[in-house]
């Protein structure tokens, strides 16, 4: 009796065994996996047909992954906890990540979420030991080549642009390394100033602002006062060249009145002399009140006669 029981047991467990093994020889794909089978460490197959597929049972292991799903790895920050319908998630800064240089050696805060889909189940898997690390430095090495070279306005305002801009240059990255993934999107969570520097930054704007305002209002002064300042350098030419020419004529007339009295000298000096001098004297003495003509013949004395006692007499 004792013998049967024992060999009744041995079946059961036999039994037991084959249908484990059984059930361990077969695993599913859905039309969106891919399932790479690793058999004493070492990858063997990678199977991308839906349906049932059989594997060595106790010996291969199985991945499975999901070439559909999208992915995300949060790039400057950290979630802290696990969403669940009733919590509001919370996240940890990541501050090495998050401050990045821009052009003229600006500080700027980054938060971003890479996107992207497992292509290669294999290369995911076997290529690199940290596929979300991997690609962090992937992005940090592009982000910072390309923030180098923006303004820093041109970073806090335009974070989309910049993240289509870094999106193929991130993926040839990618692909270089092997990973085995295709980026979907890039999305800037925040492109801030660092708190300490805020303030400073708001100086500047202000600066900004009474600039352009003293600008406007040097225009504006400008527009006022150009126009009127034309005008009279206008009337100031006008005035010159009109003073130009009567000074160019009236020398002319000179040189010409000049030349004639000198035309007239040539043919008799001795007369023109006594005629310019006779000429001068009158316009000389026209205007005095009392006139004499002096006789000094060398012997000490001086002899005068007044032209005008009369006006000498009633002087006196």
């Amino acid at each position: 009796m004792a013998g049967k029981l024992s060999k009744s047991m041995l079946l059961i467990i036999v039994l037991a065994l084959l249908a484990l093994a059984g059930m361990n020889s077969f695993f599913f794909l859905e039309n969106s996996e891919q399932a790479v089978i690793q058999r004493f460490g070492e990858k063997v197959a990678v199977i991308d047909k839906s349906g049932m597929n059989f594997k060595l049972p106790f010996v291969d292991k199985v991945y499975i992954i999901n070439t559909k799903e999208i992915r995300s790895v949060q790039y400057g920050y950290r979630p802290d906890n696990t969403p669940t319908p009733t919590s509001v998630p919370t996240y940890v800064d990541y501050q090495d990540e998050q401050i990045v240089l821009t052009k003229g050696s600006y500080l700027v805060n980054i938060g971003a979420i890479i996107q992207y889909r497992i292509t290669d189940a294999a290369d995911y898997i076997y290529n690199v030991d940290d596929q979300s690390g991997t690609l962090r430095l992937a992005f940090e090495s592009v982000l910072r080549r390309n923030m180098q070279n923006k303004d820093l306005e041109d970073a806090l305002i335009n974070k989309d642009s910049i993240a289509v801009e870094i999106l193929p240059e991130l993926t040839q990255k990618v692909n270089s390394y092997g990973l085995g993934i295709t980026i979907v999107e890039v999305k800037f969570t925040d492109v801030l100033l660092p708190e300490k520097v805020q303030f400073a930054y708001d100086d500047v704007n202000i600066a900004e602002n009474e600039k352009d305002e003293f600008v406007s209002k040097a225009a504006k002064y400008t527009n006022e006062k150009l126009p009127a300042a034309r005008a009279e350098a206008y009337q100031r030419i006008q005035s010159a060249e009109a003073y130009k020419a009567e000074k160019i004529a009236q020398a002319r007339g000179d040189v010409e009145n000049f030349l004639q009295v000198y035309e007239k000298y040539k043919v008799s000096q001795d007369v023109t002399k006594t005629r310019l001098y006779i000429e001068t004297m009158e316009q000389i003495l026209q205007n005095s009140t009392q006139k004499y003509i002096l006789d000094m013949d060398g012997s000490g004395t001086v002899k005068y006669l007044p032209l005008n006692p009369e006006v000498m007499k009633g002087g006196q």
